[in-house]
């Protein structure tokens, strides 16, 4: 077992060996967990970026009628406004 140290920061390098052994590279995600006394570090998988088709009516609810394009417009238009007033 390799042993690392907690730098002033608050970073921990994973050996090279580790790194190696598991494929990661910089810019890999992590998912850190706490328990027992232990800590696990679980990789993440990247997702590629979803496009708009392929998201779109994702949230869609039965009976709701849907909004037009302008409709959509003037509501995030609407929104913006509301969450950059001072």
């Amino acid at each position: 077992m390799e042993t690392v140290t907690l730098s002033s920061k608050g970073q921990l390098v994973i050996p090279k060996a580790v790194r190696d052994h598991m494929g990661a590279k910089a810019g890999a995600v992590f998912a850190v967990r706490y328990a027992d006394g232990e800590l696990h570090l679980k990789p993440v998988e990247a997702r590629p970026p979803s496009s708009l088709d392929e998201v779109a009516g994702f949230l869609a609810r039965p009976g709701r009628k849907p909004l037009t394009e302008a409709q959509t417009r003037a509501a995030i238009r609407a929104r913006l406004k509301a969450r950059n007033a001072p």
